[in-house]
This record gives structure tokens, sequence and C-alpha cells, in this order.
């Protein structure tokens, strides 16, 4: 399939199945799909987009784990042989032995990195980020915020999305912030200084907890919920050409779209209890419990 400029469809990045790392991570990621009971609504959208040999841009909410993202890309590639680009802290995922490796074999870009991220997107099409970032993930307080969005002047995203003509589409997440319980407790200072030891921007992050204790290694005995993505439809962005050249039209792009994110994801969790199970309801109601004891 072309592109409607007639050049070759991108389809994200090829990945051989029999490759050893890609076995192993499809064999967590089937052993999370069964734990999670996970489910995806709405993935025939990306199929399409690719049929249709558009590029994609695909955003979504963020918590502090592996475990979402590993369960969309995973999925996605079940479906469609492909998997898209990531955006990845620098620290996190390439000092990391484990995530190291699979930086390195899946395509994780380095966060910030703008124009290297609109290269890849031009060259293999399918790219999904986390606008709030761990602004989003780790400092945001999930008793008080809960699914909210934090996007605040996070343009990257729509500027790479203009730059390599590409659609935009939300990928609503539920489960994720009860994947492990945030405590009231801080982080201990060291786990912070290690993710950022220049700016400090993590002090006052909040120490989660999962099945096997404190939060510290990714991926590692989340607790049991059911996580659903619903993924939207591509997102009109309008004047795509005036949104590159003036500042003000991309700003209020942004808070357009942020806006609508924000209402697809407010009725994803609204739905929620559609698909509520007996074991996701009584771990969320435990989190409530010790929300309001103030642990």
């Amino acid at each position: 399939m072309a592109r409607p400029d007639g050049s070759a469809a991108p389809r994200g990045i090829d990945i051989d199945p029999d490759d050893p790392a890609a076995r192993a991570f499809l064999a967590f990621y089937r052993l999370l799909r069964r734990y999670h009971r996970h489910r995806v609504s709405g993935l025939e959208r990306v199929e399409r987009l690719m049929a249709d040999g558009q590029r994609i841009v695909l955003v979504a909410n963020h918590a502090l784990d592996v475990v979402d993202p590993l369960l969309f890309c995973a999925a996605l590639f079940e479906r469609t042989g492909r998997a898209p680009h990531f955006i990845g802290h620098a620290r996190g995922w390439f000092e990391v032995p484990g995530l190291r490796a699979i930086s390195q074999r899946f395509g994780v870009i380095p966060a910030r990195r703008l124009e290297e991220t609109v290269d890849a997107l031009r060259r293999d099409g399918l790219l999904m980020l986390y606008p709030g970032g761990n602004r989003e993930a780790a400092m945001r307080s999930y008793r008080d915020e809960p699914y909210r969005l934090r996007w605040q002047d996070r343009t990257g995203f729509l500027r790479v999305a203009l730059e390599a003509e590409a659609q935009l589409v939300f990928v609503a997440a539920v489960g994720t912030d009860e994947a492990y319980y945030q405590s009231a407790l801080p982080t201990p200072s060291g786990l912070t200084r290690w993710l950022d030891e220049d700016s400090g921007r993590y002090d006052g992050a909040r120490l989660g907890f999962g099945l096997a204790g404190p939060h510290l290694v990714p991926g590692l005995f989340p607790l049991p919920v059911r996580i659903t993505h619903t993924v939207s439809e591509p997102l009109e962005l309008g004047d795509r050409e005036r949104a590159r050249r003036d500042p003000r039209a991309l700003a209020a792009l942004h808070a357009e779209i942020s806006e609508r994110c924000q209402k697809l994801l407010d009725a994803a969790v609204a739905r929620r209890e559609d698909d509520a199970d007996v074991v996701d309801r009584a771990v969320r109601g435990v989190q409530g419990w010790l929300q309001r004891v103030g642990l």
C-alpha cells in the first residue's frame, strides 16, 4: 500500500517474532494480559490508518510503570505485526539493563529529541508517546487527580504530528492508576536523585506499592486490576500550516486537543464498571479505604 503522495507506506517497526527478545517480550505480555484481563477497544482504527498509508502519532494518559505501554504495544504487534516507536525517559529506559535492551530492540527514542523523533515518524510511520511524561506519571496525586492529563505547555507531540503530516490518535488507558497503589509516603531521595540528579523535579514523588512491596522495579508484581485501552478516531488538527508557523495558533490547538482527550479519558473511566470484575472492584475498594485513612 502506498501513501497518498505515492511514497511507500510506513508501517512501524518490523520485529522478528523469532528474535529471543521479542519472544520474551510477548511471553511477558501474554502473562500480563491474563493477569490484568486486558482489553483493547478500537484497535481497528489504527489498522485502518495503517492500511491507508497514514503516519500515526498515538498519545495516551500516563501512569508510573511499563505495564501500560507494554500491554498496548504487544496487543498492536499481535494484531498488525508492527510496533510503534516510543519516547522514553533517557535515564530510566537507557541506563537500566533490562529496559536498555528493550529500548535498543524496539526503537525507543530518548525524550526531548524532536528532530530524531520526527525523522523516525517520517521513516517508520508509527509513534507512541505520553505528553504528560513523569510530571503526570510520578508527580500527580492519583487520589486527588485520578486520570487527569497534565499536558500544560507540552506541545512536542503536536509539533511532531504537524511536522510529519501524521494523524493524531488518543489512547485512553483505564486501570493504570491503580496497577500500583500510590501511597502518601515520599519516594526515597536516593531514587529520585538517580532519576534526575540535577533539577530535583521528582522531589516529593509518592512511593507506590505492588504485591511485592515498594514499586522500585518496573513491571514487577503489579496489583491485579483490569486494564482497558480505548482507541479514539483520529483527532482533527485543523489548519496545520497555521499551527506550524503561529505559536498562538499552536497554543490554541494544544488547549483544544488536551480538552478533547480529557473528555475521551473521562468517558472511558465512566464506562469501567461495565467491564469490572470482582477482583478489580476488590482491589480498588481496598485502595479507596487506604486513601481514606491517609496511608
